[in-house]
């Protein structure tokens, strides 16, 4: 069974609903909606008129919302209004917000009403997560939310990459929470994570800031139970002749699953190569550590991307 198998199968058992808020705007999150509807994986929300959608959207499994006469709109306004008049948000601005379907697919969520939203085709990674920030907010225990990227490509092992959408100059207390986070939605959704915690240097081959922040969130993240190490190259992260001539000795080398890069430029334009140029598929991008789960689209994603974001979502409550 193949890993998109395996997250198809898991995500069948899950009663879940989940917010599309760009069905109505963007051509393949309505496609998405109308496969997830037809094969029964997953109940939907998605906003609009019933005339804005064809006859398979008139479902049990699908549920039209008009922003502008959902009846608890009123009462979402003043509860972002109490969430962020601290910061400045008047009661005008909250009622102006939650009309917009970013805000308001965020209340819903905050509000039980549906258990995970999947948005980002065509909105920035701002605008899905910007109401996310405010409103979901991070787990307690946790202290930062960090985006990661599942490269699937058929015979191989399944690579989870990150921070690839939201940390640009992760600290090494940061680089660690993303590496230990990483972990845990591996071990949840694919299986044994091996974490390499990625550099231009190898064990010690450079000196500089940049490498030092590794080396320290590396020694924060061991303290983990799972199997991490660096900082290392991401050939020796990924072949494991290299790893023995650089000296990686951890089981690490040479077998990561798990590429926690140094900074967001890497991050996003690493998984975007090996999405382009490798043949991968990417799934995500996969928001970790929000309260409830909140994932963010690349604006370049297909209908079968779209599709697989939404099981792992579900997956995720």
């Amino acid at each position: 069974m193949n890993i998109i198998e395996k997250i198809t199968n898991k995500a069948k058992k899950i009663n879940a609903t989940i917010i599309l808020p760009e069905a109505n705007l963007d051509k393949r999150v309505y496609s998405a909606a109308k496969k997830l509807i037809k094969e029964n994986l997953c109940k939907i929300i998605v906003f609009g008129e019933a005339a804005d959608y064809d006859a398979s959207f008139n479902s049990p499994n699908c549920r039209i919302i008009n922003i502008k006469k959902y009846p608890q709109l009123s009462d979402y306004a003043n509860q972002l209004y109490e969430l962020r008049k601290n910061k400045g948000l008047t009661l005008k601005e909250a009622k102006k917000l939650v009309s917009a379907p970013d805000y308001f697919s965020m209340m819903l969520l905050k509000n039980g009403v549906a258990d995970g939203v999947v948005a980002g085709a065509c909105w920035t990674t701002a605008n899905t997560l910007r109401p996310a920030l405010q409103i979901i907010r991070t787990k307690p225990n946790k202290n930062i939310v960090t985006g990661a990227m599942l490269m699937i490509k058929e015979n191989k092992t399944p690579l989870l990459f990150a921070d690839i959408s939201l940390i640009e100059n992760p600290t090494s207390e940061n680089l660690a929470e993303i590496a230990v986070s990483c972990a845990d939605f591996y071990k949840k959704i694919v299986g044994t994570p091996k974490v390499a915690m990625l550099s231009y240097s190898t064990m010690g081959s450079a000196n500089g800031e940049m490498v030092k922040k590794v080396q320290d969130a590396v020694k924060i993240a061991k303290e983990s139970n799972y199997l991490i190490d660096g900082e290392m190259q991401v050939d020796s992260a990924l072949d494991k002749v290299t790893a023995k001539r650089k000296g990686v000795k951890s089981g690490v080398g040479g077998n990561a699953n798990v590429l926690v890069f140094p900074d967001l430029n890497s991050g996003n334009i690493g998984y975007k190569l090996v999405e382009r140029l490798g043949g991968y598929t990417a799934i995500g991008s996969i928001m970790l550590n929000f309260n409830k789960p909140v994932n963010d689209l690349s604006r370049g994603c297909t209908v079968e991307e779209i599709i697989n974001t939404v099981l792992i979502t579900k997956l995720l409550i």
